[in-house]
């Protein structure tokens, strides 16, 4: 079952956005945060919450290479 938390549903929302945007696929995204493209998966499709580590890294991430 996904994980509905407006927090999680907008962090899942922003990487989506992020990888339009830039035209950048699931395995180059999963290589730029540093986690498998299996966990990458699970996070963007929200079947699984990312840690406190993650949602950190992701939101850096999104923060310093718009």
């Amino acid at each position: 079952m996904a994980y509905i938390d407006e927090e999680f549903s907008n962090l899942a929302t922003d990487l989506i956005k992020y990888q339009e945007k830039h035209d950048i696929d699931d395995n180059s995204m999963a290589v730029n945060l540093m986690m498998s493209v299996e966990r990458y998966h699970a996070i963007k499709s929200m079947w699984e919450k990312p840690t406190e580590a993650e949602v950190k890294n992701i939101k850096d991430f999104l923060v310093h290479n718009k």
